[in-house]
């Protein structure tokens, strides 16, 4: 009897705190497994992930500023000083000596004789004769006013018989080149002719033609020449030379 009484004094208010410690120990450890199986869940389910890889940042580029000039200030640009280059003064140069040398002689130049120039011709037309014509002092005097002439080939040679139709000042004519020697004389040509108008000076208009000795119809074989005699001595004489150029 006595030791059950010692027992249940052992479970008496020390034994009542040992067992209100068991049991809190048993809620803490029933608390931490309730924790850790939902930690465990939660790492399961990748809901947290305590080993997640580090977050790669993208660095950002800040845009660069851009200088910009003030409007109205003007900028300055340094200008280079020009550099002095001292000029060196003149040196001098030794005097070269002369020295004598020999001339040499040449023969003279030999002179060839001038070479001969031909006389030009007349020019060809589309008339078989061309003319030439001039006003002059008369062959008689300043009492004579007229016309005259003569008739030759390119080469100057006199082609005689041609018929000179002569017309003006009222007389209208026709002569023959060399029929009268002593006009061929006065003219220097066989085949001249002339046509006396007037005892005087007197300004007129005259017009001289040659034409074909050889066909019946005598067609002209030159243009018409026109002599305007100015009615003065120098010019009293109308002087034309009917050259055949085809």
């Amino acid at each position: 009897m006595l030791k059950r009484g010692v027992a249940a004094d052992d479970q008496g208010p020390a034994g009542d705190s040992r067992t209100r410690q068991v049991n809190v120990l048993t809620l803490v450890m029933l608390g931490a497994t309730v924790c850790l199986i939902g930690f465990y869940g939660l790492v399961a389910f990748n809901v947290f992930n305590p080993f997640a890889p580090a977050a790669i940042f993208t660095p950002v580029v800040l845009p660069t500023p851009t200088e910009t000039s003030t409007p109205g200030i003007p900028t300055w640009t340094p200008t280079n000083t020009p550099t002095i280059t001292p000029t060196p003064g003149p040196t001098k140069t030794r005097t070269p000596t002369l020295t004598p040398s020999v001339t040499p002689t040449f023969p003279p130049t030999p002179t060839f004789p001038p070479t001969a120039s031909p006389t030009p011709k007349v020019t060809r037309s589309p008339w078989e004769f061309t003319f030439e014509s001039r006003l002059s002092t008369p062959q008689y005097g300043c009492g004579w006013t007229g016309v005259a002439g003569h008739v030759q080939d390119l080469d100057g040679n006199a082609l005689v018989g041609y018929p000179v139709h002569i017309w003006g000042a009222g007389i209208d004519v026709v002569v023959q080149a060399g029929a009268d020697q002593r006009l061929n004389t006065i003219y220097g040509s066989q085949a001249a002719w002339e046509q006396f108008f007037d005892g005087r000076p007197k300004s007129m208009q005259v017009r001289v033609q040659l034409h074909d000795p050889y066909l019946e119809t005598h067609p002209p074989v030159s243009d018409e020449v026109v002599l305007d005699l100015p009615g003065y001595c120098g010019g009293a004489l109308g002087y034309v030379i009917f050259t055949q150029n085809h």
